[in-house]
């Protein structure tokens, strides 16, 4: 068992979560490996050991499964570890029209990217407000700031982790525990691994070339935790973005929405 303070981490064993799991390591931070991939999450850990001798445990579980919040909190539990910084960066999404996909995929991305965010603040959130200390960062996205389509319910689901973030960080401040929300853009991880690439060529908004860098985006996030504060968007082209998009109709900015999300025709090859 283990008292040692902690950094609990979802979706730790690769893309941002990996890459914040590796500059938190550099500064011997004890940390906490969450995901589903238990091959890749000891990977990850075998590591951040080897180069920084920190202390890693892994705990591999899939969080878009009912349930699988509180399991994870009763294991942490009952294995002593204190976990004093929480970083819900689990999620995936699906770029498609909302009706064509299967809804078993729709419930497991709300479940992964709301409930299990709501639920982890929840139970973490508790014993930090006893403690009168903590941290909590969740990863939100500039998809949060505006309607998507063909990203519909992936959009919706990262505006409630900002509103959520937002109002949770109010209820808390009275007691030691901060709150932050990260916003970033299209960043090269395996989030894309999943999507057809012949449906986000380099034509579209999600396409290689325009997505950020998940080192970049793990340094703002752990910057904006250990300094404090409500909400940072990532990069001067996506806070362009989310700031314009407060001066233009909704229905213009969904127009725009659309236009930039659109899934890219697949063309049959000709043989």
């Amino acid at each position: 068992m283990s008292s040692t303070r902690s950094i609990l981490i979802t979706g730790g064993g690769s893309g941002i979560g990996l890459e914040m799991a590796r500059l938190l390591a550099s500064r011997e931070q004890s940390l906490i490996l969450v995901g589903r991939d238990a091959a890749r999450l000891q990977a990850a850990a075998n590591e951040l050991r080897l180069t920084h001798g920190t202390e890693v445990h892994v705990h591999s579980i899939d969080l878009s499964e009912p349930g699988a919040a509180q399991r994870m909190f009763e294991h942490t539990q009952e294995h002593g570890f204190l976990v004093d910084t929480l970083i819900n960066n689990a999620g995936f999404g699906i770029v498609d029209a909302h009706v064509d996909i299967e809804p078993a995929q729709i419930y497991r991305m709300l479940q992964l990217n709301v409930v299990a965010v709501a639920e982890l603040c929840r139970l973490y959130g508790e014993l930090m407000k006893q403690r009168r200390a903590g941290r909590i960062l969740n990863i939100a996205s500039t998809a949060a700031f505006q309607p998507t389509p063909y990203f519909a319910a992936y959009g919706a689901s990262k505006a409630f982790v900002l509103n959520f973030s937002e109002a949770l960080a109010k209820e808390m401040e009275d007691y030691g525990v901060s709150v932050s929300c990260l916003a970033p853009g299209p960043t090269d991880t395996a989030f894309f691994n999943n999507l057809d690439p012949q449906r986000i060529d380099e034509g579209h908004f999600f396409g290689k070339k325009g997505r950020g860098d998940p080192r970049m985006v793990a340094q703002a996030g752990i910057d904006l935790m250990v300094r404090g504060g409500l909400t940072q968007v990532v990069g001067a082209a996506n806070k362009f973005m989310v700031f314009s998009n407060r001066f233009a109709p909704r229905a213009m900015v969904a127009a725009l929405s659309k236009r930039m999300l659109r899934p890219s025709p697949i063309h049959s090859k000709v043989t």
